[in-house]
């Protein structure tokens, strides 16, 4: 279950990635929506659920709600349904007032993780272990390195559009040799052309913040780009010191010196750049499809089963699902006042609940 939004998102791409992938083995899965999203940034061909706000919901249905969602969450709770959260950044987790309410306190059955940080922190944070992971997936069909390279520094603005503006000024007094090299910003564009321009981009400056995984710095590594830039946090899980120039976060001279070092290194060529690609291809490379394919998988058949096995009682209701609450959820604080804006839901008219009419594409 998802809320159309108005920009991409790797997480929202990987959740349309899930479905597609199951329905390929023959899971009845969809991706729930309130409303068909105006752009398809992913072009995905995962079959859409649009309810307009309104849901039949019967014994055997398992809805998976992403962690920033939590409202979808509460209007569930009085179902036979089970609720699962997809949790893909532990920074987004939805805290109540309830320190000892464990899980319950988001009104699930368990959750699902997404990154060796996300499964850390449930581990660490409210003791639990079994934590099934969906590793990431890059697709080296549309991730690839472009046929011409151009001397270039792409990025990605959305979560640190200051930093970006403070870390290429910095560059540009630092090293004056590349103060003439063109930066390009990628943002609100389709998946496939995000991938075209990072191929066709030498370097790739990493805005990683508060991330569980970040994949923007790895798709750039599967575009053939030096990659340089803040870890996030959770990008440690696959960032070394072989495969880019990592910065903590509010570094921004290790940034700059970090993409200098990108252009030197492409400059001087030999043995040393082949092998920082050669890390590069590694790194991409443990981010295969068929690993992603083998764990979503192993996790629904386990699902089934477990839905078997219960019995599936109860009946069939129909829920009215709000919209995004107008009460901002506590990390909605941590975004710029322009994204704030972009992730509410938008507007629709009332559904007609006595009906429930929902639409599949």
């Amino acid at each position: 279950m998802l809320e159309a939004t108005k920009v991409p998102s790797g997480g929202v791409a990987t959740i349309y990635r899930h479905v597609e992938i199951l329905n390929a083995h023959g899971f009845a899965a969809f991706v729930g929506l309130r409303t068909k999203p105006a752009i398809d940034f992913y072009e995905t061909i995962a079959p859409l659920l649009i309810h307009g706000g309104c849901l039949q919901v019967g014994p055997g249905d398992v809805f998976v709600i992403p962690e920033c969602w939590p409202h979808l969450n509460r209007a569930l709770k009085g179902t036979p349904a089970k609720r699962l959260m997809f949790c893909q950044n532990q920074y987004y987790v939805p805290f109540t007032s309830d320190p000892r309410a464990g899980i319950a306190e988001f009104d699930v059955h368990s959750v699902i993780v997404s990154s060796q940080a996300v499964q850390g922190f449930f581990r660490d944070v409210y003791g639990v272990t079994d934590l099934p992971l969906l590793p990431y997936a890059i697709d080296p069909a549309r991730f690839a390195p472009g046929r011409q390279k151009q001397r270039q520094i792409a990025f990605m603005p959305r979560k640190l559009p200051k930093d970006a503006a403070f870390i290429k000024s910095v560059f540009q007094r630092r090293y004056p040799r590349y103060a003439d090299v063109p930066w390009l910003p990628i943002k609100n564009v389709a998946q496939r052309e995000a991938a075209r321009l990072m191929g066709e981009s030498e370097c790739f400056l990493s805005l990683s913040g508060k991330e569980s995984f970040g994949l923007p710095p790895l798709e750039a590594m599967a575009c053939g780009c030096l990659v340089a830039g803040f870890h996030g946090d959770g990008g440690r899980e696959y960032m070394t010191v072989e495969n880019g120039w990592w910065a903590e976060t509010g570094d921004y001279k290790a940034c700059a010196d970090g993409l200098a070092a990108a252009l030197a290194a492409l400059d001087k060529g030999g043995p040393a750049l082949d092998a920082r690609r050669a890390a590069m291809t590694a790194t991409v490379e443990r981010y295969n499809p068929a690993r992603l394919e083998s764990a979503l998988l192993a996790l629904w058949q386990r699902q089934m089963t477990e839905l078997a096995l219960s019995g599936q009682a109860g009946q069939q209701v129909s829920v009215n699902l709000p919209e995004f609450p107008t009460a901002s959820p506590w990390w909605r604080r941590w975004l710029s006042p322009r994204r704030r804006q972009k992730v509410r839901s938008p507007s629709v008219p009332p559904s007609n609940a006595a009906i429930c009419q929902h639409e599949i594409r």
